[in-house]
């Protein structure tokens, strides 16, 4: 049992929220549908002592059509009481996890209507809604990906925000308390039993709505966004707890100014934490109310924390439009809290995660190659992919951006054209070439639609041609999956005696051939000293001698094959472009053909020539 514990807290540190998918379904979602859900107001009752629950939700919604007859809902394992519409009982189907509603009359595109849908039963226990004889009871919501139709019913796409919000009314034993998402407005106890009203107003994926209850204990501390303004941040956990809390949370508030001022206001009303065990995840980022898995709050888990804060911004302000695109609300967060890692242990550290996360990519990419986009439903929180790749994919567009000015600015105006709303892969891209004024299609075909990553081989030489330098450079890319050129523009750091500089390279071919004049002997050759892109790489130096006898004229520069002779045996060796000897031979008549086309070298005794060779 301790095994299988520790095992479990290594997945955590390892993969971030450690997420799931228990209940796989299809990724992609329709975009369009015959009603809007306009708010859901949510009672319940919950005994505390098992897995049943009953209650009442009321929707309002609005309709996308003419003559609107029919409509459809979903709840999964639990019973269906009544339904009414527009307070008039209606006639309906469940079958399996839809709720076929015939509407009492039909209505036409604008009207509104209210469902109500009265149900009750034992959940799952899996997902949806949780309850566990813990060190203290405690129950709880997890509808991510897709349960939220374990718990309550509801129109469950990411895409139909309830435009309005979300309110609560949940009764418990009154030794309990209930935290949920929004506002906290009251309790009222009456007869052993406690009721507790939560609202919030802002439009909310039904995924992202969220309630707790347990034995709490709860503090308050507060983020002044500007003079006179002031936002609550309230944690609940146990009070057996209590001795790590204050430390757990004592960064929370320097992350909400960080995040505001790389993003922009915080988004909703107030901001809070609830700790809950078991968990299936690390974290949850529900709105208003992120979900903690215990471990975090004892381990101090502060990045942990900080990936679901920024999930407020990217992922619940601005959600991803549908699970295919996924990567906009985990890559933005897995990038956030780098950011913040950044904040509190500096650029190295930063740059050490990032860097152990492209190996991460890179290592699952090897293994089982797929495009981030759309990924299978079981592989939509890959850690590798979703995560890992997507904070690289916003760590490239950084670097296209060319400055953290015009970056920021780029953020601004996704965040002001979607905000509260669902965004797309596209909807990005659109946005990229609006702000940079130009089109960078290409990019997101490349890193986020296509799979794979560039595998550049570099091969430089250098010779002096006085009074300077000429180092010339053969990239080649050698990737087996994905495109066969990858376009991001690449940088090569250079070093010098005394210092170095950094050229980006505009690649739009392979094999590619760039050559410079350089007041300095070039000492060194790296690929992307600074870490900006996805990418691997092999450099290959073959300096060129400079009493050199073998002449350029020798042989063409473009052949089919290499035929040599001489009065006497000369030693010859070929190197392939990744600097791999593939010929060494002593002889008088020397015959290469080599196994596939590109760049090689020629070296006779000690000189060379560089030859490409086509089939």
């Amino acid at each position: 049992m301790n095994l299988i514990f520790l095992m479990l807290i290594t997945q955590w540190a390892l993969n971030g929220e450690n997420k799931q998918v228990i209940y796989p379904e299809t990724v992609c979602a329709e975009s369009t549908h015959s009603y809007d859900v306009l708010y859901y107001l949510i009672n319940l009752n919950l005994p505390m002592n098992s897995r049943y629950l009953s209650g009442v939700v009321n929707i309002s919604m609005r309709s996308n059509e003419n003559n609107l007859s029919r409509i459809d809902l979903y709840l999964l394992g639990l019973n269906v009481d009544s339904i009414k519409v527009d307070g008039i009982s209606a006639t309906y189907n469940h079958i399996a996890d839809t709720i076929w509603i015939d509407l009492p009359h039909p209505y036409n595109q604008g009207d509104f209507f209210s469902v109500m849908v009265g149900y009750s039963g034992n959940a799952s226990g899996n997902m949806g809604y949780l309850f566990y004889q813990s060190l203290h009871p405690i129950a709880y919501t997890l509808g991510c990906p897709f349960a939220e139709k374990r718990w309550f019913p509801c129109y469950d796409r990411l895409w139909d925000k309830a435009d309005y919000g979300v309110e609560f009314y949940i009764t418990v034993p009154d030794s309990f308390t209930v935290c949920a998402t929004g506002n906290f407005l009251g309790k009222t106890v009456s007869q052993g039993y406690a009721t507790y009203h939560w609202k919030h107003n802002y439009p909310i994926s039904p995924y992202l709505i969220h309630f707790a209850s347990s034995i709490f204990t709860t503090y308050s501390d507060w983020y002044h966004p500007a003079p006179g303004e002031s936002i609550e941040v309230k944690y609940y956990f146990w009070p057996d707890d209590t001795v790590y809390a204050h430390t757990a949370f004592m960064l929370t508030t320097d992350m909400l100014y960080f995040y505001d001022s790389l993003f922009g206001d915080y988004p909703f009303e107030r901001y809070g934490m609830d700790v809950v065990s078991p968990f299936y995840y690390g974290g949850m980022e529900h709105q208003t109310m992120s979900t903690i898995h215990r471990q975090w709050l004892i381990s101090n888990d502060y990045y942990g924390m900080a990936h679901e804060m920024s999930h407020q911004w990217w992922g619940d302000m601005i959600t991803c439009f549908g699970w295919q695109n996924v990567w906009l609300n985990e890559g933005f967060a897995t990038y956030c809290d780098a950011l913040y890692l950044e904040r509190r242990q500096g650029h190295q550290a930063f740059i050490n995660t990032m860097v152990g996360r492209l190996n991460n990519y890179i290592s699952a990419e090897n293994a089982n190659p797929h495009s981030m986009y759309n990924p299978p439903s079981n592989q939509i929180f890959s850690w590798s992919h979703s995560y890992c790749k997507g904070s690289w994919v916003l760590h490239m567009i950084r670097y296209l951006c060319g400055s953290d000015s015009t970056w920021l600015e780029l953020l601004s105006t996704y965040r002001d054209s979607f905000a509260y709303k669902n965004a797309s892969t596209d909807d990005l891209n659109r946005i990229m070439n609006q702000v940079l004024n130009g089109n960078y299609d290409w990019f997101f075909q490349e890193y986020v639609y296509d799979m794979g990553y560039p595998y550049y081989s570099v091969v430089w030489n250098k010779s002096y041609e006085a009074p300077v330098w000429r180092l010339t450079l053969d990239i080649t890319q050698i990737q087996t999956i994905g495109p066969s050129v990858f376009h991001i523009p690449l940088p090569i750091g250079i070093t010098f005696s005394n210092g170095d500089t950094i050229i980006k390279l505009p690649i739009n071919q392979s094999p590619q051939h760039f050559e410079f004049n350089l007041s300095s002997e070039p000492l060194s050759v790296t690929v992307d000293p600074e870490h900006w892109i996805i990418q691997k790489n092999i450099v290959t130096g073959i300096e060129e001698n400079k009493g050199c006898a073998f002449k350029r004229a020798s042989l063409p520069t473009v052949l089919r094959k290499v035929v040599l002779k001489f009065k006497r045996p000369r030693r010859i060796k070929i190197y392939d472009i990744t600097g791999r000897c593939v010929s060494n031979k002593e002889c008088s008549r020397f015959e290469f053909i080599p196994e596939a086309s590109g760049i090689y070298y020629l070296m006779l005794d000690d000189n060379y020539q560089k030859l490409v060779i086509i089939k």
